[in-house]
């Protein structure tokens, strides 16, 4: 080696406020980490536990309401379409559903809910497709209900009118009868 190369070296040091060149040592730069014990770590661990053991108990609880609320669902949806089925058919009424109504898929042409209480879809290619109205999704219910309520009630209405007109002329008949049987028969006084 040459007495140069110190030199050299030498002049890559910084310089101090004097001007002599100070070696300067890099000294390693600690960040404060807090450690945490291990019973810390330990209560961490049983928290996070314990919590998720409340959650899978409050999921457990939901369902089974969730559950108990689907069989009352079910059970109502075939009550009432059993008994709109029992009124459609003593009045012998169906009612057209418009499609729209029903979010059906597009290639739908027609929709009947007959007097049996099946909800039957014609499609455009021919094929049909029908089932009991409780067999279909709650919301297939509440909308075909929507449409078929009001219409349902103007029925109801004009054969309440024409029960009525039929009763007066019950009644009539039944007058005139007896007033024909008095005479044909005779009275015993």
């Amino acid at each position: 080696m040459d007495e140069t190369e110190p030199e050299r070296n030498a002049e890559s040091l910084p310089k101090t406020e004097n001007g002599s060149q100070k070696e300067t040592i890099e000294e390693p730069i600690f960040h404060p980490v807090q450690l945490s014990s291990k019973s810390e770590e330990d209560e961490s661990e049983i928290e996070v536990e314990q919590k998720l053991q409340q959650l899978l108990k409050d999921i457990s609880e939901e369902t089974l309401q969730l559950r108990e609320f689907l069989t009352e669902e079910n059970r109502l949806m075939n009550e009432l379409c059993v008994s709109i089925k029992q009124i459609m058919k003593k009045l012998g009424v169906s009612f057209d559903i418009p499609p729209s109504n029903i979010r059906a898929s597009k290639n739908i042409k027609r929709v009947i809910l007959n007097e049996e209480g099946h909800l039957t879809f014609f499609y455009e290619k021919g094929e049909a497709h029908s089932a009991f109205l409780a067999e279909y999704p709650p919301e297939v219910v509440i909308a075909v209900l929507w449409v078929v309520m009001p219409k349902l009630a103007k029925v109801v209405i004009t054969y309440r009118k024409k029960i009525r007109t039929r009763i007066s002329l019950f009644r009539k008949l039944k007058t005139e009868l007896k007033t024909i049987a008095k005479a044909v028969v005779g009275t015993k006084d």
